[in-house]
C-alpha cells in the first residue's frame, strides 16, 4: 500500500474566495475595453474602477443588500437605458452604457453560477464590440488578457459548487486575500501551470493561422455596429471654422494619421493636408457657401475610387493613408491626385476639382485609403474657365467671392489698408507677396491672442486686428488675407487641414499629430487658371516657391522623431500595415510567399538527397569506407562512453552542485518516498548518500537523477 501522500487541494470556500476575486477582475478588464470605442460613459466607468477596490476590501457587504434593492435594481436600469437613448438618440453608446451599469451590479452582489455566466457574457459582448468599432494594438493585448481571465474564471465556476452564494460568502468574505495567496502558492503545480498556459499559447496560434487562412469578409458591416453610431468630430473641422478653433486644435498631440509613402524622395519639407475650402465669411467666422456646399452634397455615391483631376505617370508618389477615428468627416489629401482607393465601399462625396472629398460622418474607428499618383505642387489647376480670368462656377454659376462676406462701415477701412499693397489683376503672385511681408511686418506670430476691445458690437474682428500691431495666429493672418485679397479685386478663400509632420525613422512613415492643424489661404489666379496656395502665417513659404523647399533626405532629417514615442508608434504602424489591412489581397501575397517558401524548401532537401544517393552510387573507394569506419566508431564510444561522459560532466560541475542537486531532490520527493516501498527507499538512500556521504562512496549521479525524475513524474497529483 502506497504511503505517499497526496498534494494539498483549496477548500470550497477557498475557491469561492478565488471565483469572486477573478470575476471582479474580469469586470474591471472588460468594462476598460469601452475607452476605444469612443464612446461617452466616463461616470458608469469611474463607479466600477471605484467599486473594484471596495468590493475587494469589504466583500461582506454585497451579502448585506437588502432584497428589495435588487427587485428594484433591473427596472431602474431598463428606465435609465430608455431616458438615455431618448435625449441622446444612439443606439449603440445608450447600450454600452446599460451594459456597463448591469456589469457593475453583477460585479457587487454575491454571485450564483448563472450571474458568473452573466458577468462573462456581459464582458464578451463589450469586448467584441470594441473589437469592431476599435484596431488598436494595445486592445488587441487586452482582448488576449481577457481569453485568458475568462478560461480560468470557467475552470473555477465548474470547480465550485452552486450553493447559495449568501451562506458560501459568509465562510470567506473575513478570510483576507493574504492567507489565499500563500495557499495559492502552496496547492500550485507547476506543471499543471505551464500546461495551461502552453495550450493558451496553441489557442492563440491557431486563432493566428485562422486570421491568415480564413476568406476575407467586412466583419464590422456583418455586426453592423458602426453603422448605429453617430461618428463625431473631434477637431472641430467642420463647415464652419471660428477664429479658435484651429489653435484649440492644436493644444492636442494626439496622432491624426499616419501615412505610408511609396517613396521617401518625394517627400516635401512644407507638406499641406488639405481638407475643407471655406469661402463665405461673417463676424469673425468663415463656412461654406451655399453654393460651394452644393458641389459637396451631389451624392453620396456609393464606391471603392473617387477620381481626381491629375493625369500624372505611374511613376508618381502613391500613399496610404491610416486615418484615426473621429478627427473629421473630409479626408486630409497631400496635393493633387489620379484617383483614390478604398479598400470596402463607401459613401463618398466630394468635388475633385476643389480637392474635397468627405465621408456621411466622421468615422468611428481606424479609416485606411491610398491616394494615388500624387501632385504635391502647391497650386490647383481650375479647370472649365469661362474665359474671362475667373474662378469656374459653382453649379454654372460664377461666384462673386467679393459678395461672400459683408463687413459694412468696415469696409472703408479695409480699402484704406488694401491700397498701399498696388494690387494688379496682371500681378496675382505679386499682390500676394506685398500683403504676406505687410502682415508679417505688422503682426508677430502668438497662439494666444487677446484682443483689444472694438467701438462697438459691429466692428468686425479681423479688420480690427489688421488695423492694430496684436500678434495672431494662423487662423488671423489667413482670414485677414483672404479680406485683403477680395477687398483688391482677386478670388480668395479659407482652407483648413494640418501643416507637417513628423517622419519616424523605425516604420519609415509619417505621423501626423492634431498640434499640426493649420489654416492658410488659395488665391485664383486668372493668367493660369489655377488657385495658389498661400500661407501669410509668419516663418511660412508663403507661395510654396519650389527653389526654398527641401526634398526627400534633407527635409526628412528636418522631420525625424528621435523620441522613444516613435518606437511605440511604429507598432502602431505595423499593426495597421499587417493586421487592420490584412485583406484578400494581402492574402494572396502571402499565399504566393509561403507556396514559394514550401517551393524553395522542397528544392533544396531534393536537391540534399540527390546528392546523398549519388554519393552512395559511386565506387566504393578506400578512403569513403575509413570515413564510414571511423563514424561507426565514434557513434559506438558515445553509446558505450555515456556514463563516463556524465561522469566527467558532473566531475566538471564539481561535487557542491551535485550535493546541492541531491537536496533539491530529496525536498521535492519527501513524503512520497516511503520506507516501505523498496524502489522508493533505494532511491531515498541513493540521494541521501549524494547529499551527506562521502564522494567516494557515491553512486552514479546522473543515474540516480535519471530515477528521480522518473520518479517525480510518477507521482499522482
Amino acid at each position: 500500500m502506497s504511503t505517499e501522500s497526496k498534494r494539498p487541494q483549496l477548500n470550497s470556500a477557498e475557491l469561492h474566495q478565488l471565483k469572486w476575486l477573478l470575476g471582479t477582475l474580469l469586470a474591471l478588464l472588460s468594462a476598460w475595453a469601452v475607452p476605444f470605442m469612443d464612446i461617452d460613459a466616463w461616470p458608469a466607468l469611474l463607479l466600477i474602477t471605484v467599486a473594484t477596490p471596495l468590493v475587494l476590501r469589504w466583500p461582506f457587504l454585497a451579502a448585506r443588500v437588502p432584497a428589495w434593492v435588487h427587485w428594484l435594481v433591473f427596472p431602474l436600469l431598463l428606465a435609465l437605458a430608455l431616458t438615455d437613448y431618448a435625449l441622446q438618440r444612439d443606439l449603440v453608446p445608450a447600450i454600452v452604457r446599460l451594459t456597463l451599469l448591469l456589469l457593475l451590479y453583477r460585479m457587487v452582489i454575491p454571485r450564483r453560477r448563472r450571474d458568473d455566466m452573466q458577468l462573462i457574457v456581459l464582458g464578451l459582448f463589450l469586448v467584441v464590440v470594441a473589437g469592431v468599432l476599435s484596431v488598436s494594438i494595445v486592445f488587441a493585448l487586452q482582448i488576449l488578457v481577457f481569453t485568458g481571465c475568462a478560461l480560468l474564471f470557467l475552470l473555477l465556476i465548474t470547480l465550485t459548487d452552486p450553493a447559495r452564494p449568501e451562506a458560501r460568502a459568509r465562510e470567506w468574505t473575513r478570510a483576507g486575500w493574504l492567507p489565499l495567496a500563500r495557499r495559492v502558492r502552496e496547492v500550485a503545480n507547476w506543471r499543471v501551470l505551464n500546461l495551461g498556459a502552453g495550450l493558451f499559447l496553441g489557442l492563440v496560434a491557431a486563432s493566428t493561422a485562422l486570421f491568415l487562412v480564413l476568406p476575407r469578409f467586412d466583419l464590422e458591416s456583418a455586426l453592423f455596429f458602426d453603422q448605429l453610431m453617430k461618428g463625431r468630430s473631434r477637431t472641430g473641422f467642420s463647415e464652419e471654422v471660428k477664429l479658435t478653433d484651429v489653435t484649440s486644435i492644436q493644444q492636442d498631440t494626439a496622432i491624426a494619421f499616419t501615412v505610408d509613402v511609396s517613396d521617401s524622395a518625394q517627400v516635401p519639407g512644407d507638406l499641406y493636408w488639405r481638407m475643407l475650402v471655406l469661402d463665405s465669411y461673417a463676424n469673425g467666422g468663415f463656412k461654406l457657401s451655399s453654393g460651394l456646399n452644393n458641389t459637396l452634397i451631389s451624392g453620396p455615391e456609393r464606391t471603392t475610387r473617387f477620381a481626381g483631376t491629375a493625369s500624372l505617370p505611374r511613376g508618381a508618389p502613391v500613399w496610404t493613408i491610416y486615418f484615426e477615428p473621429g478627427v473629421s468627416r473630409y479626408l486630409p489629401l497631400p496635393g493633387n491626385f489620379y484617383q483614390i482607393i478604398f479598400a470596402e465601399p463607401q459613401d463618398i462625396a466630394g468635388n475633385p476639382a476643389l480637392r474635397v472629398v468627405k465621408l456621411p460622418r466622421p468615422p468611428v474607428k481606424m479609416f485606411a485609403y491610398r491616394v494615388d499618383r500624387l501632385d504635391l505642387g502647391p497650386t490647383i489647376p481650375a479647370p472649365g474657365g469661362d474665359g474671362t480670368k475667373q474662378p469656374p462656377g459653382v453649379n454654372g454659376l460664377t461666384p462673386a467671392y467679393k459678395d461672400l462676406h459683408r463687413l459694412g462701415a468696415d469696409e472703408a477701412r479695409l480699402k484704406e489698408i488694401v491700397q498701399p499693397l498696388e494690387p494688379r489683376d496682371d500681378d496675382v503672385s505679386g499682390f500676394a507677396r506685398r500683403a504676406c511681408h505687410w502682415l508679417a511686418e505688422r503682426h508677430a506670430y502668438g497662439t494666444e491672442v487677446t484682443l483689444p476691445e472694438a467701438p462697438d458690437a459691429a466692428h468686425d474682428p479681423i479688420v480690427h486686428w489688421l488695423e492694430g500691431t496684436q500678434p495672431g495666429h494662423c487662423e488671423f493672418f489667413a482670414g485677414a488675407f483672404v479680406l485683403l485679397s477680395r477687398e483688391a479685386g482677386y478670388a480668395a478663400r479659407l482652407v483648413v487641414g494640418f501643416k507637417g509632420g513628423t517622419w519616424n525613422p523605425h516604420s519609415e512613415s509619417l505621423v501626423v499629430r492634431n498640434s499640426n492643424a493649420h489654416a492658410w489661404a488659395e488665391i485664383f489666379d486668372g493668367n493660369k487658371m489655377a488657385w495658389l496656395r498661400v500661407d501669410p502665417t509668419p516663418g511660412a513659404n508663403s507661395l510654396g516657391d519650389p527653389a526654398g523647399v527641401l526634398r526627400g533626405e534633407a527635409a526628412l532629417q528636418n522631420m525625424t522623431d528621435h523620441t522613444f514615442s516613435a518606437r511605440f508608434d511604429s507598432l502602431r504602424v505595423f499593426w495597421y500595415r499587417h493586421i487592420v489591412s490584412f485583406d484578400q489581397g494581402a492574402q494572396r501575397d502571402l499565399s504566393r510567399s509561403a507556396i514559394g517558401l514550401l517551393t524553395n524548401f522542397k528544392q533544396f532537401f531534393g536537391n540534399k538527397i540527390q546528392q546523398a544517393a549519388a554519393w552512395f552510387r559511386e565506387a566504393w573507394r578506400p578512403g569513403r569506407l575509413a570515413l564510414l569506419a571511423g563514424m561507426g566508431i565514434l557513434a559506438g564510444a558515445l553509446l558505450l562512453g555515456g556514463r563516463s561522459l556524465r561522469l566527467a560532466w558532473l566531475a566538471w560541475r564539481g561535487p557542491a552542485q551535485v550535493r546541492r542537486e541531491a537536496g533539491r531532490w530529496l525536498q521535492r520527493l519527501s513524503g512520497r518516498m516511503g520506507r516501505g516501498n523498496g524502489a522508493a527507499a533505494a532511491l531515498r538512500s541513493e540521494l541521501e548518500r549524494l547529499r551527506y556521504g562521502p564522494v567516494a562512496g557515491w553512486p552514479d549521479p546522473g543515474r540516480t537523477f535519471g530515477r528521480a525524475r522518473r520518479a517525480g513524474r510518477s507521482v499522482s497529483e
